[in-house]
C-alpha cells in the first residue's frame, strides 16, 4: 500500500512539471526567441561598389523608336550627298570630302543595312574614292562598292542603276589588277551588264559597258578565248534586239574593239539626286 502511493505521487509529480513547462515555460522561450534579433540574415544582397544607383526603367515607344532611326537615317544621307556635291568642285580637297561622306553614309548603312537609298550612295562614293587612289586601296574600294551595288539590288529589284554601279565597279577593278584576276574582273562586269540588259534592254549605259567589258576581257586572254566568243555572241544578239541605234551600236562597238588602247568611260550617274 506504501509502494502504491509513492509512485502515485511521483507520477503526479512528473505529469504536474510537464504540464507546467509545456504551458508556461516553453511558450516563453519561443517568444523571447522570436523577439530577438537574428545574429545573421537568412539572405544578403552582395555589397557593390563604386557603382552608381540602379538607374529606373523608362519605356521606349517601338514605333516612335523606328520613326527615330528613319530620320537619323535621312539626315547621315542628306549631309553625304551634300559632301559628294561639294567635292565635285573641290580640286586638291576632294577626297577629303568624299572620305568624310563615306563615313556619314556607312552611318546610314548600319542603321538600316537594308535601305536602298544608302547602299546606292556608299558604293556610289567608293568607286568615286577609287579613281582618286591608286593600287590596293582602289581595287578594295571597288570591291566594297560592288558588294553595296549588288546589296540595293536585291533590296530593290528591278532598279537598272544599282546594275550599272555594280558592273561599272567591276570594270574599273578590272583596269587595277593583272592577268587572270583583269579576266575574272572582266567577266564579272560583262555577267552583270547582260542582267542589266534583261531588264532594261534599251539602256545605253549597259550596252556600252557591256562592250567595255568584252573589249577588256579579249585585250587580255585573246580574242579567241571561248569565253570571248561566247560574250560577244551574246553581245552581239543584244545589240540586234536593241531598238533605235542598232546599227550606231555596232559601229561605235567596231571602234572599240580595233582601238590601240582600250576606251574608257567614267561610270554613269547613279542617282537622281544632281
Amino acid at each position: 500500500m506504501g509502494d502504491w502511493l509513492v509512485g502515485t505521487l511521483i507520477t503526479g509529480a512528473v505529469v504536474s512539471l510537464g504540464w507546467y513547462f509545456f504551458t508556461q515555460i516553453l511558450p516563453r522561450m519561443v517568444a523571447d526567441k522570436a523577439g530577438r534579433t537574428p545574429e545573421q540574415t537568412l539572405t544578403r544582397l552582395p555589397e557593390v561598389q563604386d557603382q552608381p544607383a540602379l538607374q529606373p526603367i523608362i519605356e521606349i515607344d517601338a514605333d516612335q523608336a523606328l520613326e527615330s532611326n528613319r530620320l537619323t537615317h535621312d539626315i547621315f544621307i542628306s549631309e553625304a550627298s551634300d559632301l559628294v556635291l561639294q567635292s565635285r568642285s573641290a580640286g586638291l580637297f576632294a577626297a577629303d570630302l568624299l572620305e568624310e561622306a563615306s563615313v556619314k553614309v556607312g552611318d546610314a548603312v548600319r542603321m538600316r543595312p537594308g535601305s536602298f537609298d544608302a547602299n546606292m550612295l556608299a558604293g556610289e562614293i567608293a568607286v568615286k574614292r577609287a579613281l582618286l587612289c591608286e593600287g590596293a586601296e582602289a581595287v578594295t574600294l571597288l570591291e566594297q562598292a560592288a558588294v553595296l551595288f549588288a546589296t540595293a539590288t536585291e533590296t530593290k529589284k528591278g532598279v537598272i542603276d544599282a546594275y550599272v554601279g555594280r558592273a561599272w565597279a567591276h570594270l574599273e577593278r578590272a583596269y587595277r589588277v593583272a592577268e587572270e584576276a583583269a579576266a575574272a574582273a572582266f567577266l564579272d562586269s560583262s555577267e552583270v551588264f547582260l542582267k542589266g540588259f534583261r531588264v532594261s534592254p534599251q539602256n545605253l549605259f549597259i550596252l556600252k559597258g557591256w562592250g567595255l567589258a568584252i573589249d577588256g576581257l579579249a585585250r587580255t586572254v585573246g580574242d579567241d578565248a571561248a569565253a570571248v566568243r561566247a560574250a560577244e555572241d551574246g553581245y552581239r544578239l543584244a545589240l540586234a534586239e536593241h531598238r533605235g541605234g542598232d546599227h550606231e551600236l555596232h559601229a561605235w562597238y567596231a571602234g572599240v574593239r580595233s582601238a590601240d588602247e582600250p576606251v574608257r568611260m567614267p561610270m554613269p550617274a547613279v542617282r537622281d539626286l544632281y
